[in-house]
């Protein structure tokens, strides 16, 4: 990394101008050089000298203040004199705003909260030099000299500036990656994870889609992937899962088919555990059911009674689970009518099975759906989610990141969703639990947020919230938990969830609801900041937090291993189409406009 020292910001050959209108947040200033059509230099380093997103210093004495300039024009009556088609163009007065960000020694560079002294007409104005603004943006005053820094992006017009970023500033209150498809969001998503990689951070990364299979660390799948083998498929029993998960899962209604689902489920974990032993006084069919007509309640409750220490987490059968319901479909009550027995079930109960009929065959059409095997009656011999994370955040495991692949779970039955769900409240209970804490933080990374996160599953009368991700935004960062997210639906993100927020990248947002939700979580930026939003390049993005001074642009660092591209070839695939040729297999990957194959 490169030693950035700090020097003056008052360099006479940077002079651009002079204050000749104060606000409180906003100046009007003379730009004596913006008017020329060309830029200056000064020791190899372009000047800009009066263009829009150009931070400036203005000179109040023993304070500067830092701001942007994000207008510039001149007057009607001299708007010919840019034209440059005369000999000598004329003399004219450009005038520029500047945005007032932060006020700052000018002798060590170290900053205040807020503007601390306003600046006087005539104050001069320097266009910053852009080591300056990258120390300022960077903070490194206020760093302990042991800290690590993250060569994060550079600023836009000079590659030769590293914006360097501490873990605490990036990471501590959680972070969002947003932008518009297009944008670098991958890529900066994939970047960050490298930097964690190279510093040897514990991390996390949830990869709905396969598109970060490049990173250089352990992958493992859920599901059937092309890649997965028998030491690196992953399964998610769904004994494992919560009693409102599988509520989620199957929809039952809340009347009828939620009891006689719960008994079903209640049942079949009796018979995993009983149906190898003897004098139990249970009637367990060959099947592997539960008969309940007829038979007394005792042997039922006395099983029940002895499991209660670990009933939530007992194995039960799903494909089971459609013929338990029926056997759960009796009178509550045995004997006859003129003489009732309590102390046993009555006979089937026709009324009840016929309510349930829609719930049975849900249930055994997902029993035989083999893109959900990874959740049904799945291989013990392979490795489940929740032991894989207990094993990765247990003290004494040295492994570095981990990556679970998604891309082979489906949609269907909200399981994608449920999962993910599952796989966040695994993470804060194990939090919770002390295996993960400051002293041993951990990162995860979680891609296309907005799919899992204020997301609502089932009817209005039985309906379930999938909060886990926002349980670890509200409260993750007392345990050493920490998210980072990604998505190009900022708007479909809980506003609460996004305020928890600390660290922003934002890269390009073209839709007006998208920037409103980033202006209203974060108070640090304003409409000024957020003009910038829509006409951000590729792989540009606009850097802001409560940890940081000032918004600030920056050009986000390729990664070394760039995120697999999902983008359809058309024109390969048509004309291959057209002239009979097979068209070889596209590995183009294209950032900052320069493609590569």
């Amino acid at each position: 990394m490169e030693q950035k020292k700090w020097f003056s910001p008052y360099d006479p050959n940077r002079r651009i101008g002079s204050v000749i209108n104060v606000s409180a947040t906003e100046l009007i200033v003379n730009l004596s050089k913006a008017g020329s059509g060309e830029p200056s230099w000064s020791f190899g380093n372009r000047i800009a000298a009066g263009e829009v997103n150009e931070f400036v210093f203005i000179d109040i004495g023993e304070t500067a203040i830092l701001g942007r300039l994000v207008k510039v024009w001149i007057e009607g009556g001299e708007r010919l004199s840019v034209d440059g088609l005369a000999d000598k163009p004329s003399d004219n007065h450009p005038i520029g705003l500047v945005q007032l960000l932060v006020s700052l020694n000018p002798a060590n560079g170290r900053n205040y909260k807020g503007i601390k002294q306003h600046p006087r007409l005539g104050s001069q104005i320097y266009s910053a030099h852009p080591n300056l603004v990258s120390i300022l943006a960077e903070g490194k005053q206020d760093d302990a000299p042991e800290q690590i820094h993250l060569p994060l992006a550079s600023l836009p017009h000079d590659d030769s500036v590293t914006v360097h970023v501490t873990p605490e500033k990036l990471f501590s209150r959680h972070c969002a990656i947003l932008g518009a498809t297009g944008g670098g969001k991958s890529y900066s998503m994939t970047n960050i994870i490298e930097q964690v990689i190279n510093v040897g951070g514990k991390a996390i990364v949830i990869d709905p889609t396969g598109e970060y299979e490049s990173l250089d660390c352990e992958s493992y799948y859920v599901g059937n992937h092309v890649n997965s083998t028998t030491d690196n498929q992953l399964t998610f029993p769904h004994w494992q899962f919560t009693d409102s998960d599988i509520r989620a899962f199957l929809r039952p209604s809340a009347q009828s088919q939620t009891p006689k689902l719960e008994a079903a489920i209640e049942s079949q974990k009796i018979v995993w555990q009983f149906w190898q032993q003897k004098n139990h006084g249970l009637d367990i069919t060959t099947n592997h059911l539960l008969n309940k007509s007829g038979q007394a309640k005792s042997p039922y409750e006395t099983a029940l009674l002895s499991m209660n220490h670990f009933i939530q987490t007992a194995p039960w059968l799903f494909r089971n689970i459609a013929d338990q319901i029926v056997n759960e479909c009796v009178w509550p009550t045995g004997g006859t009518a003129n003489n009732p027995n309590p102390t046993i079930w009555g006979g089937r109960a026709d009324n009840d099975v016929g309510h349930c009929l829609n719930l049975i065959a849900r249930i055994k059409a997902y029993a035989n759906n083999p893109s959900l095997k990874w959740m049904i009656d799945p291989d013990e011999k392979l490795k489940t989610v929740p032991n894989l994370i207990d094993e990765f955040c247990s003290s004494g495991n040295k492994k570095n990141v981990l990556r679970l692949d998604l891309s082979e779970v489906p949609f269907e039955a909200n399981s994608r969703e449920i999962l993910v769900n599952a796989i966040g409240r695994k993470l804060l209970s194990v939090a919770r639990k002390g295996e993960i804490s400051h002293q041993a933080p951990l990162l995860v990374f979680i891609d296309e947020a907005h799919q899992f996160l204020n997301k609502r599953i089932g009817e209005e009368t039985n309906r379930f919230e999938l909060d886990a991700f926002g349980n670890i935004a509200k409260e993750g960062r007392k345990y050493g938990l920490n998210a980072i997210i990604a998505t190009q639906r900022p708007r479909d993100i809980p506003e609460d969830v996004l305020s928890q927020i600390g660290t922003l990248i934002v890269h390009r947002l073209t839709n007006q609801l998208d920037q409103e939700i980033v202006k209203k979580a974060v108070g640090a930026i304003d409409q000024r900041s957020a003009s910038f939003l829509p006409v951000l390049g590729q792989g540009e993005a606009l850097l802001l937090g409560v940890d940081f001074p000032f918004p600030m642009t920056v050009k986000m660092k390729k990664p070394v291993n760039v995120p697999t591209s999902k983008s359809a070839s058309f024109s390969t695939s048509w004309r291959s189409a057209s002239t009979g040729v097979t068209p070889m297999q596209n590995s183009e990957q294209c950032y900052e406009g320069n493609c590569t194959e």
